[in-house]
């Protein structure tokens, strides 16, 4: 299925559920909890679109670009981490969570950028599994939980989560929020946590909800 009634849509679609019936839901790699389809963002985040057949004419005249690449389908997904471009408008986009709800902030750092989720070995190979759904595969060996940011010259680099990195909440109770990760707490059979603080106030997630961010631009 890819329509859904709008009073049923995900509470993070940024959406007047009083409106037409129905509306797209995400096709593609990217989580159905963690982005939105093209088309929302098109119409009711921007506004560059008044109705779908608009925002098909964008994707279809490749005026959208998702990580630098552009989109094929305006179902497909905008999620947490993602970076959106419209070049005839000038404007780029990181996509972000703020609480249950997901950010778009303007910016000029476009680098994609994903956290791995999963790591496995093919021959020489490295396949890297991202928190979005997709598949890195290289020679180098990155520690799962690292943040891999692909930079315009065409080099990977990995900001592992460790004590002292730079974080942003990926989820949970304090998603969206930017802090320093003080301490892994190992907690055996269950799972890790993180205690992170942010001016002067501190508190625990798990860990798997931390992004480390290094130099990427996560705040407008």
């Amino acid at each position: 299925m890819t329509h859904q009634k709008r009073l049923s849509a995900p509470k993070h679609y940024p959406i007047s559920r009083k409106e037409n019936t129905y509306i797209s839901t995400v096709k593609g790699s990217r989580s159905k909890e963690d982005a939105i389809p093209a088309n929302v963002f098109l119409r009711d985040v921007t506004g560059y679109a008044e109705t779908d057949k608009e925002a098909k004419k964008i994707v279809k005249q490749g005026d959208i670009l998702r990580n630098g690449e552009e989109l094929r389908d305006v179902k497909q997904g905008l999620g947490v981490l993602d970076t959106v471009e419209l070049p005839k408008a000038e404007e780029s986009f990181r996509v972000l969570r703020d609480g249950r709800n997901l950010d778009f902030i303007n910016t000029e750092d476009t680098r994609k950028a994903a956290k791995i989720v999963g790591k496995k070995a093919e021959g020489s190979d490295n396949v890297y599994q991202l928190h979005n759904g997709e598949n890195h595969t290289s020679t180098d060996n990155f520690q799962t939980g690292s943040t891999l940011i692909f930079q315009e010259d065409g080099k990977v680099e990995e900001v592992k989560l460790e004590e002292g990195a730079e974080v942003i909440v990926f989820s949970g109770q304090h998603a969206g929020e930017t802090a320093e990760l003080e301490e892994i707490n190992q907690r055996g059979m269950n799972p890790d946590t993180g205690t992170v603080s942010e001016n002067g106030r501190e508190f625990e997630t798990k860990l798997e909800n931390l992004v480390a961010t290094g130099d990427l631009e996560v705040t407008e």
